[in-house]
């Protein structure tokens, strides 16, 4: 909560500073690292060929990066059972595979829900189909775990969406646990403590891949900073297949075949509509899980 409140304030500056100074974020951060970012989409399913007809119809909208999970169904009883699990996965990642072809490349979330051992199963059932990386195979608080992980497979490992300023990102870089960290700007306490935490991974040949909690100013801010840091690989965009997923702020940024280009304007380059923001009561749209093994354990989200 309290990396997410700096953020907002850090945020807000960025933006005030942009509009008082008639110039984009990007600019303020150092100017334009590349012309345009990649972005990951998101695909679900409850089975391997829903999900797989999903991927092949994100695929074809231009998406080049897709990331999926399994065990919704599981969601849907509140249980995780890490044999199921990985079974799962695995079966999802090769009927993706099989549906988009060797070009597109394949991001496994796991959540942090396996026990390392289980992790390295998974890792070791979709090795042959190549995916880009896998995303918190295990839970986030002892770093050192990850070795069990690293130990075992060539997979290259991500993980970092908790993190809530640089110092949560010590370990993981410097005792090389992961290949890319995956900070987000709305909780890891805005544009400022991002670009140190790149800066941080740049040093040691890491590169970020930023997590995108959806909220459409947080949106904006990923794209600025994806686009002047020269470490970033690409970033979550669920709205890769969408020229403009929501009607609260405009101009939504450009986007062509997955990629999502510059924001024309000052600041973040959008403007927040209060009048239509007000015209959605505030309400969970989603309830979590309350996940629990088959022998009633509680299980991480």
């Amino acid at each position: 909560m309290t990396g997410s409140a700096i953020a907002a304030i850090d945020m807000a500056l960025w933006d005030i500073k942009g509009k008082a100074l008639n110039a984009p974020v990007y600019q303020l951060l150092g100017g334009l690292a590349r012309e345009k970012v990649r972005l990951y989409g998101h695909v679900t399913g409850h089975s391997a060929e829903e999900i797989a007809a999903n991927a092949k119809k994100l695929a074809a909208k231009g998406v080049t990066a897709i990331r999926y999970r399994g065990f919704h169904d599981m969601d849907d009883i509140d249980l995780h059972d890490h044999k199921r699990a990985v079974r799962q996965q695995i079966e999802y990642t090769e009927a993706i595979r099989a549906a988009v072809g060797d070009d597109v490349d394949l991001i496994l979330e796991c959540h942090g829900r396996y026990d390392p051992d289980f992790a390295v199963m998974l890792a070791e059932g979709v090795a042959k189909f190549k995916p880009l990386y896998i995303e918190d195979p295990i839970r986030h608080e002892n770093p050192q775990a990850l070795n069990r992980y690293r130990q075992h497979t060539n997979i290259p490992l991500a993980t970092g969406e908790r993190g809530h300023n640089k110092y949560d990102f010590r370990e993981l870089v410097i005792d090389g646990h992961v290949d890319y960290l995956r900070p987000d700007v709305c909780w890891c306490g805005g544009i400022t403590e991002i670009k140190k935490i790149a800066a941080f991974a740049e040093v040691y040949n890491i590169n970020v891949v930023p997590h995108n909690n959806w909220g459409p100013l947080g949106t904006s801010a990923s794209v600025h900073i994806s686009l002047a840091i020269p470490n970033i690989t690409l970033m979550e965009g669920f709205w890769a297949d969408s020229a403009k997923p929501t009607d609260i702020v405009s101009p939504w940024p450009q986007i062509v075949d997955g990629y999502a280009y510059p924001p024309v304007g000052p600041g973040l380059g959008i403007e927040f509509n209060e009048e239509i923001a007000a015209s959605y009561p505030q309400k969970p749209t989603r309830v979590l899980p309350k996940l629990n093994g088959i022998d009633g354990s509680v299980r991480d989200w």
